[in-house]
């Protein structure tokens, strides 16, 4: 079997969703378990044709493959990534590295990856492992315990199916073995009583929750603002905690930014 490792991009910018936004190099692996076609983004793909997702979907469709970076090796990957490290004279700060997506948890097997990610780790490079929570995950690398995730569990708004997209054994082993990791849920007002339902029933369904965050569903400003004042309503409504999307407040549709 191959270890070739599909990468969609690597580039370097801030954190712009969930507790810490911050400059951050960013990984963005290809490949993905859902489609996601609730989310209603599209893009037009090589071959002329529409695609529907989420706000990734050049990391999640094939149809994109030829764009894709293979790496067959950690070595070449720790290089590209450390092209876009930054020194920063007047503070000691080192980027946060952030595994993204697709979903990255298809990956966390290949050498490739899991070198490279504790290549950065034990160099003093914070990790954030963007993921659904829906794939199994293995804590037999201790390095992944110093890691945080973000789980962002896909909703009904999705599109996907309940028992494919919410699976408790991930959320509670990710849960058990880091200390830093959190919820990410994707809301809006149109969608929010089945949300709702959803996001108390995984609380419900994990012994020690770590902290959630609502994020207002939409690919573009248009859309996010849209959502916005609604989703800082039930954050102060439930307690959670509010988490903007800042590429899109700058840069609105722009990638690799």
């Amino acid at each position: 079997m191959s270890n070739k490792l599909p990468v969609v991009e690597i580039f370097d910018s801030l954190q712009g969703e969930g507790p810490y936004l911050h400059p951050a190099i960013f990984l963005r692996t290809a490949l993905c378990c859902f489609k996601c076609t609730g989310f209603n983004c599209t893009l037009k793909a090589p071959d002329g044709s529409i695609v529907t997702g989420c706000d990734t979907i050049r990391a999640v469709s094939t149809r994109f493959k030829d764009s894709w970076t293979y790496f067959e090796d950690s070595s070449s990957l720790v290089r590209a990534i450390q092209k876009h490290i930054r020194h920063y004279p007047h503070s000691h700060f080192k980027q946060d590295l952030v595994l993204t997506g697709g979903e990255p948890l298809l990956h966390l097997n290949n050498p490739v990856l899991t070198e490279t990610l504790d290549h950065f780790i034990s160099r003093g490079h914070d990790l954030t492992i963007e993921t659904n929570a829906a794939l199994p995950v293995s804590f037999e690398k201790n390095f992944l315990r110093q890691a945080r995730f973000s789980m962002s569990v896909k909703l009904s708004n999705s599109g996907e199916k309940k028992e494919k997209r919410i699976n408790f054994d991930t959320i509670k082993a990710i849960a058990d073995n880091t200390s830093h990791s959190y919820f990410k849920f994707v809301v809006s007002k149109d969608s929010w009583p089945k949300d709702k339902e959803e996001i108390f029933e995984i609380l419900d369904n994990v012994d020690r929750a770590p902290d959630v965050y609502l994020m207002p569903l939409g690919g573009d400003f248009k859309t996010l603002q849209e959502n916005t004042a609604f989703v800082v309503e039930k954050c102060i409504e439930y307690g959670f905690f509010y988490t903007d999307r800042t590429h899109i407040r700058a840069w609105n549709t722009k990638e690799g930014v």
